[in-house]
Parts: structure tokens; sequence; C-alpha cells
């Protein structure tokens, strides 16, 4: 029954918690709140998943949703996922009002093409005997505790490698430097983040991770973002502002004839109601001006 903009500040609220960045640990319970958010936010994938086909199967818990956002991962009942790469891009004002395509740069660790990602010439690993997991025992009798984790030989993979490839240098993967285009969502706004699946780094034994892109605003062109406000920033000489009766604004959506009041104090800025960002709803556009200075000679 949550609406959707409390389903929106939850999943903000959440991601920021677990962001990696901010909490090495949180990778998992990240990339799940996500798929929790993927399916809240839309209103078809919410009501299958509400209400699933009985025949059809499909759907989910509600107890898997809560779980989701109050902190309790399910990763340790699935097959191991390749972990996220997360990157950070700025974006312009104006780049969010209208959103579309934007081409991304970025490094990425690629599967190595000369050994196929294997790291070379491979034999089974002698401690886990290609287990790739090992069992410890602490204390004895009823006291007695047996800890299974990977295996330090072979970090889990079950073999060693005896002739590491020589473009690699045994580690299976090499470094790339890739462009991708990727759909900007309109209204966007700092502290978002935009899920590209497979595009992440490749993980031997698990593939290809998915990109998660961290949205940063940045002021460019005198345009700023401030919620769901449009707020433009504009320098005139102290001549045009004594004489000026009206200011051009060139608003997104087509230039604006603003007429000025007789009065005005450059510490105020000057408010346009509804030519903001169209979030739930409709902001305002702000016009901040001030005075520059004029040479003397």
């Amino acid at each position: 029954e949550a609406s959707q903009d409390d389903i929106r500040k939850a999943y903000r609220y959440k991601s920021k918690q677990y962001d990696p960045d901010l909490n090495p640990d949180g990778g998992d319970m990240f990339k799940e709140i996500g798929e929790a958010y993927s399916i809240l936010s839309d209103e078809n994938k919410r009501k299958q998943y509400d209400n699933p086909n009985p025949f059809g199967g499909g759907g989910g818990s509600f107890e898997d949703l809560f779980n989701m956002f109050n902190g309790q991962s399910r990763q340790q009942r699935r097959r191991p996922q390749a972990p996220d790469k997360i990157i950070n891009i700025n974006l312009t004002p104006l780049e969010s009002y209208f959103g579309g395509d934007k081409n991304i740069n970025f490094q990425v660790k690629e599967g190595c093409e000369l050994c196929n990602g294997t790291g070379g010439d491979q034999e089974v690993c002698g401690t886990c005997q290609g287990h790739g997991r090992v069992r410890q025992q602490f204390g004895n009798g009823a006291f007695a505790q047996v800890i299974e984790s990977n295996c330090p030989s072979c970090a889990g993979s079950g073999y060693e490698i005896t002739n590491p490839c020589v473009k690699c240098n045994g580690q299976k993967r090499t470094d790339n430097i890739t462009q991708i285009k990727v759909q900007i969502p309109s209204n966007v706004d700092s502290g978002d983040f935009l899920r590209v699946r497979g595009k992440g780094d490749f993980h031997a034994g698990v593939g290809k991770g998915d990109l998660i892109i961290k949205i940063n605003m940045v002021r460019a062109d005198g345009w700023e973002k401030v919620g769901r406000d449009l707020v433009w920033n504009t320098k005139v000489s102290a001549s045009e502002f004594l004489s000026m009766k009206s200011l051009e604004v060139p608003h997104p959506d087509g230039t604006i004839k603003i007429p000025l009041p007789d009065v005005l104090d450059t510490e105020k800025p000057l408010r346009v109601k509804g030519k903001g960002f169209k979030i739930e709803g409709v902001g305002d556009l702000y016009l901040k001006m001030s005075v520059k200075r004029e040479s003397s000679e």
C-alpha cells in the first residue's frame, strides 16, 4: 500500500546506506535493493509480483521484498554472482531535464582473450583436491565447531595455475577502456543509480557483473538543479542592470521573456512558477542575477 513517493524515498535511503563506495560490505545488499526497487517502482511489475499467475509461476513473497528493504540478504541461498562495478558520472541539469542517450567511457576488466579467461595451464589444487573449499575444526567434543571457507591456496577455484598466461600473468582478465551508450531517464539527481546488466568486470567462474552508474549533478552553463527546481545564474553589466526592463532566459523548453520589477535586489532570486522539473508535480524556475565588475579603462 506504500505510495511511489514512499518507495522512492526508501530506495534512496537504503541505496545510500549500502552504497559500496561508503560501505565496503554493502555490495550484495546494494544489488538486492536495486532489484526490489526495479519491481516496486514499476506498477505492472509490482502487480505481477503481488498477484503472480498461479498456473504460470513467477511472483514472490512479501517477506522477500520486506527483507530486501530491511537488510536481510538472500545471497547465501543463491548461486554465486559476479560483483557489481560502480562508476561515477557527471550530469548537467539540462541532461537531467531532457534525459536521453549518453556515451560513457570507463575502464573495465575483460576476460583475457589469449587464455580465454583461464589464466594459463592449470592443475587440480593439492590443498582442497579441486573442491575449492576447506574445513577447519575449532574446539573439541560438544564445543567443536567446523567452519568451511574458500581454499587459501586456489582462492576457491579448485585449481592452481602452473604456467601463467603471458598476457594477463595468470590474472585471467585484462584492463580495457570501453564505451557504452546509456539511456538517461529525465529528472535524475545526484545520488541516483542506474544499472546496466552484464557490463561490469569479468570474474572467472561467474562471468561479468553488472555496471552501476552513480549520478553526480554538476552546474553547467549557468544552470543548477535543486530538487525539482531549475536555477539559472546570469551576470549583467552595471549599465544593463540599471536600464533593463526584462530578461530573456534560455529555458530548455524555449526562451522565456521575464519582466523585471522596478526594484531589483540581486540577493533575492526571481521565481517563475511551474518552469522547473516535472517531478511529482512541477518545480519552479529561479533566476539569480549578479552584476559584473566593469573595467575602468
